[in-house]
C-alpha cells in the first residue's frame, strides 16, 4: 500500500509545481513552449517516480524457497527407474497378448556415458502352467528387448529354494 501512497503523493507534488510554474508564464507565444516543457517535466517526474518504486507485490522472497539440488546420478537413476517401469509394463502386455501370465518381471538397465540406455539383464518368472511356453517367452523378450532373458518356472524356483 505504501507504493500507491508514494505514487499519489508524487503526483500531488508534480501538480502543485506545475500550477505554480503556470502562474508565472506569459500569456502569449511562450505559453506553448512552456506548456511543452511542463508536459516533459510531468512525464519525466512520473517515470522517475515509477522507476524508483520497487514493486514487491506477490514477489516471493527467494531466500524462503528451497531449491532442490539434484545431481546427474540422481537424474540418471530416475530415468532408469521410469524406463524400467515402462519396459516391464510393455513386456507384460506383450506376454499377455500371447496368453502368458508372468508372475514377476525384473529388468536391470544401464546408461552409457553417451546417454544410451540398454537392458543389461531380464529375469521373468512364470507359473508352472506356462512351462511349455518358456521358449515362446524367450522369443518374445529377445525379439523386443534384444536381450536373452532368464526365465524361471514357479516350480523350479521353489525347488531351488528347498535345496
Amino acid at each position: 500500500m505504501s507504493v500507491l501512497s508514494h505514487l499519489a503523493l508524487t503526483v500531488c507534488y508534480i501538480s502543485v509545481a506545475v500550477t505554480i510554474i503556470s502562474l508565472f508564464l506569459p500569456q502569449k507565444r511562450t505559453r506553448r513552449i512552456f506548456g511543452f516543457v511542463i508536459g516533459l517535466f510531468v512525464t519525466a517526474s512520473l517515470i522517475a517516480a515509477v522507476k524508483g518504486i520497487s514493486l514487491q507485490i506477490g514477489d516471493p522472497d527467494l531466500g524462503e524457497i528451497a531449491v532442490p539440488e539434484t545431481s546427474v546420478e540422481d537424474l540418471n537413476e530416475a530415468v532408469k527407474q521410469k524406463t524400467a517401469e515402462n519396459l516391464v509394463a510393455a513386456t507384460d502386455e506383450l506376454l499377455r497378448s500371447e496368453d502368458i501370465e508372468a508372475k514377476d518381471i525384473r529388468l536391470r538397465l544401464k546408461i552409457t556415458d553417451e546417454g544410451r540406455i540398454f537392458v543389461e539383464d531380464v529375469v521373468i518368472y512364470i507359473s508352472e502352467d506356462d512351462f511349455f511356453k518358456k521358449q515362446k517367452v524367450e522369443q518374445i523378450v529377445y525379439g523386443n528387448l534384444s536381450k536373452e532373458p532368464r526365465v524361471y518356472v514357479e516350480k523350479e524356483v521353489q525347488r531351488a529354494g528347498e535345496e
